[in-house]
């Protein structure tokens, strides 16, 4: 009885079974017929001329063809400094203030003491001036003068009288001695004369070299004091800072580093196989990080020679930027423009399949189908194949799916239209 019910249990099982297997056939062949009613899915893509452009693309960094360190001439305590990294400045801009405090004293001190000789100098000039007219030795000797003169021709009658016999010898020794007395007191009144003229003249000449030391110190110390304020040399950007308000600053120490904005180049490292296809002068599009508008610009330096290790060469790109726009140091995207032709047939490369026999395209018809077509391909550009021969303007051909597809292949479209 219990082996009756378990053959009983087999059947029932086995009549199930062989029911719900019978379903899964029929609907797998029900969605084979209509795909093969509707064909594989694709996307389509009109032929058209286009200009075919050649390009090296690279990463370049945005340098400055003009560095600057600037160091101070002088020592002192930095007081405030002005700008922050990455500011742009102008020429003559105040950067950095050095305390000049120390230095404007002394040049006060020191300006004093030339206003004193100015005062002295133009006393000596008024006295040397005025000497010969003003100076009671210059009356004094213009009368000794006179008195020796009478005296000459007083002397000149007693010789001729003692000659004559008018007179003794004595009369006549007294007279010479009196002549020589007089002639000795116009000599002393000359020499004390000339010697306080030249007196007035050396103290004029030595508070004129005083003057001059002084004027020296005083144009040193004005230098000093410009140079206690650290000027941009040029416009620029600032890149770096280097000190903090209280520091000692010295000759020879760098504050800050500027970047002259107004020269600026991209900075890029090329393979040699590619650096022997680029030549100075061809045309460049510079992309900066964080902008999507390129920017035009030309190759102004490639290196004529790699290094043997890398077997890597420079190249760069010189351009100019708006203020905004620098950030020096930044990344930049260049494409190099090697070369470009006109009509030239350029096709997606995913619109070609590589067969034992060669490359192959599927060309569109109006009813709904594709066709293997040979064509022969050219350079390959950013995805995009050039077709030398094969293909002509206004074809239409697959881009999707092709390694489903083969000689008329039924196609459709999801989007129901065809792209440019």
């Amino acid at each position: 009885m219990k082996r009756k019910l378990v053959y009983i249990l087999i059947i029932i099982g086995g009549y199930f079974i062989l029911k719900n297997s019978s379903l899964l056939p029929i609907e797998a062949i029900k969605s084979d017929q209509e795909m093969e009613e509707k064909g594989i899915v694709t996307q389509l893509h009109t032929v058209e001329k286009v200009e075919m452009i050649q390009d090296l693309t690279y990463l370049g960094t945005l340098e400055s063809d003009t560095k600057a360190m600037l160091s101070p001439k002088v020592t002192g305590n930095i007081t405030s400094i002005n700008v922050s990294e990455g500011d742009i400045v102008s020429e003559g801009d105040v950067l950095i203030q050095i305390d000049s405090e120390q230095l404007e004293a002394k040049l006060q001190t020191v300006e004093q003491k030339r206003n004193l000789l100015y005062d002295t100098i133009s006393y000596l000039d008024s006295e040397i001036g005025d000497f010969h007219s003003t100076n009671p030795l210059v009356s004094k000797l213009q009368s000794a003068r006179l008195s020796l003169d009478f005296q000459e021709s007083e002397v000149e009658k007693l010789r001729t009288l003692y000659d004559a016999g008018a007179v003794s010898k004595y009369q006549l020794d007294q007279g010479e001695h009196q002549l020589q007395s007089m002639r000795l007191q116009v000599q002393e009144l000359e020499h004390t004369m000339n010697s306080n003229y030249n007196k007035l003249q050396q103290e004029r000449d030595v508070a004129a070299a005083q003057l001059g030391e002084l004027e020296a110190s005083i144009g040193e110390m004005e230098l000093s004091l410009r140079d206690t304020s650290i000027k941009a040399p040029f416009d620029g950007q600032i890149t770096q800072i280097m000190v903090s308000v209280g520091e000692l600053a010295s000759p020879g120490r760098a504050l800050a580093s500027l970047d002259n904005v107004h020269q600026l180049r991209i900075v890029t490292q090329v393979g040699e196989s590619d650096l022997q296809k680029i030549r100075k002068g061809m045309d460049v599009e510079v992309t900066l990080s964080g902008y999507d508008e390129s920017i035009k610009g030309v190759i102004s330096y490639k290196s004529g020679s790699v290094n043997p290790k890398t077997r890597i060469g420079e190249v760069r790109v010189d351009l100019e930027l708006p203020e905004e726009q620098i950030v020096i140091g930044s990344s930049a995207r260049i494409r190099i423009l090697l070369d470009s032709s006109k009509n030239e047939i350029m096709i997606p490369s995913s619109a070609v399949k590589t067969l034992e026999t060669g490359m192959v395209v599927y060309v569109y018809n109006d009813k709904g189908r594709v066709y293997e077509r040979k064509v022969t391909i050219g350079n390959s550009i950013d995805g995009q194949y050039q077709v030398i021969e094969g293909l002509a303007e206004g074809d239409v051909i697959a881009v999707r799916n092709i390694q489903s597809l083969s000689d008329g292949t039924l196609v459709y479209t999801l989007e129901e239209e065809v792209t440019q």
